[in-house]
């Protein structure tokens, strides 16, 4: 039986961590002193504590208590934009191999309801679905794995099919993670679901399935890369590494105003975000968009079931 725990960071002004405990039922809202988790997480490693249990101390009440408008920021993040390293692993194709890719620091992370900006230089707008892994490198230097949770991961595949100078920099865009953190490593198999939308219509839809031998092997991968290099361990630094999930050569071409939504009935984690091309977003503006399936976004996340 799997026992997962999902985490919550709320930012300011409404400070705190919402812990959720899939085998318990368990809900509360933790108010530690240092207000994220980020901040948390490193006052336990400087203090040589236990986090989780720190956490488990802290003053806490039945969740939610933030208001229904509340605005969750991206699991783990830091204040510092600098702080942050995004990249993102592919899987093997017919016609290319595993490989790694540097995408930018935390200007380009979104979270759930944000739109994805596509800057006036892109030729062409693709979309990964994507588990994501989060390192953060302590005081020592020592690259540690918090836990996962879903991507969605943008890049130009016109550009990407070039040469491997333009490869790399077909990488460069927005990406977004759902705001709450699954503690640890994934414990059985994950079905994820992934559907795209335009103008209020299903234009494709995907199912992937996750392994525990696929996670563990893109996980080794992950983290055996970075701890190669010194530049990723810099005490306090965060990594958002994308894992796609797909295989596919061939790409669906997004456009302005298309809906991306992914989501893992497992965990009942669901990420939803808006295609916004810079060229036209003054020209046709979009719509303030609700998800009333999302609860992330304009309600306050219900307790998980029980497992």
């Amino acid at each position: 039986m799997t026992h997962y725990v999902m985490l919550l960071d709320a930012p300011e002004p409404q400070r705190g961590l919402g812990v959720f405990d899939f085998k318990s039922g368990q809900s509360l809202e933790v108010r530690p002193s240092q207000g994220n988790l980020y901040e948390a997480l490193t006052h336990c490693a400087q203090g040589n504590l236990d986090w989780e249990t720190y956490l488990k101390e802290q003053p806490s009440t039945p969740y939610p208590l933030t208001s229904a408008a509340v605005k969750y920021r991206p699991p783990l993040m830091p204040d510092s934009n600098l702080a942050v390293q995004l990249s993102e692993v592919t899987l093997c194709t017919a016609k290319t191999e595993q490989a790694w890719y540097y995408k930018g620091n935390g200007r380009l992370l979104r979270t759930d309801g944000d739109p994805l900006q596509v800057p006036y230089h892109a030729q062409s707008i693709s979309s990964e679905p994507c588990i994501v892994c989060l390192y953060w490198v302590d005081h020592f230097g020592a690259l540690r794995f918090m836990g996962f949770t879903l991507g969605n991961d943008l890049h130009d595949h016109v550009l990407h099919g070039r040469d491997a100078i333009s490869s790399a920099q077909a990488r460069l865009r927005t990406c977004a993670v759902a705001p709450a953190l699954i503690l640890g490593e994934m414990q059985a198999d994950l079905a994820i679901n992934v559907q795209v939308e335009r103008d209020g219509q299903p234009l494709a839809a995907s199912h992937h399935r996750m392994s525990l031998h696929g996670w563990q092997s893109l996980r080794r991968y992950s983290q055996a890369f970075l701890e190669k290099h010194e530049q990723f361990l810099e005490p306090g630094l965060v990594h958002y590494v994308f894992h796609s999930l797909s295989h596919r050569t061939t790409q669906v071409s997004l456009q302005h105003g298309d809906c991306l939504s992914i989501d893992c009935p497992e965990l009942e984690l669901t990420l939803r975000n808006q295609i916004v091309e810079e060229e036209l977003a003054a020209l046709f503006p979009l719509p303030a968009r609700r998800a009333p399936h999302s609860p992330c976004i304009d309600l306050p996340l219900s307790a998980p079931r029980k497992s």
